[in-house]
């Protein structure tokens, strides 16, 4: 089939070499090498002439990989990186100008499954992100997000909704909580992808 002008890869990882790009001790994974390069040949191939680079938990909050890639692949590129308390203004700000536009929870990697915990650390990554017309891409499943419906319609910024929600395919839709996430979606208050 035809890909639509301007289609988007919505979520990639790009893993560099380990001496440049350190992993975090604690990962859960050690994933290959996936370049730039690479990633630009299956683009060209599958007709896909935008891409969101997402910062992968194993990076931890080092987002030094997923800038530079956005940077070498340039205007076409956005991104998505991984924040915390330690993040200071000054990084935000070199993510804003190399091209990062969100900022993903991983709430799933984490073990994370308390909806007060995650309330909190939701609410405290938006208000880190606020002014910078920002969006947040959360990483769990529809169970926590049936519990944070409150939390996520009233936010100021847009959520997404990473790897399907966590919906599962073998139970199709009547997994607890999908129903809430497609209210979301249908509000205009989120996406998924």
């Amino acid at each position: 089939f035809e890909v639509p002008a301007h289609a988007c890869d919505t979520h990639v990882h790009i893993i560099g070499n380990a001496i440049r790009y350190p992993m975090a001790p604690n990962r859960a994974y050690t994933p290959p090498l996936a370049s730039v390069d690479e990633l630009q040949f299956m683009h060209k191939a599958l007709h896909l002439e935008r891409v969101v680079v997402v910062q992968p938990s194993f990076y931890g909050t080092d987002n030094a990989c997923t800038v530079d890639a956005i940077k070498m692949i340039g205007a076409s590129a956005r991104g998505i990186a991984v924040i915390d308390d330690r993040t200071s203004e000054a990084e935000l700000d070199e993510m804003q100008r190399a091209g990062v536009r969100g900022v993903r929870l991983n709430l799933a990697t984490a073990g994370v499954t308390d909806p007060v915990v995650s309330a909190r650390l939701l609410h405290a990554t938006v208000e880190r992100i606020r002014s910078r017309n920002w969006h947040v891409q959360i990483f769990t499943g529809p169970a926590l997000i049936a519990a944070l419906k409150p939390d996520l319609a009233a936010l100021p910024v847009p959520v997404v909704f990473d790897h399907f929600g966590g919906a599962d395919g073998v139970q199709g839709v009547n997994v607890p909580g999908f129903d809430t996430m497609l209210e979301l979606v249908a509000s205009g208050k989120a996406y998924v992808k």
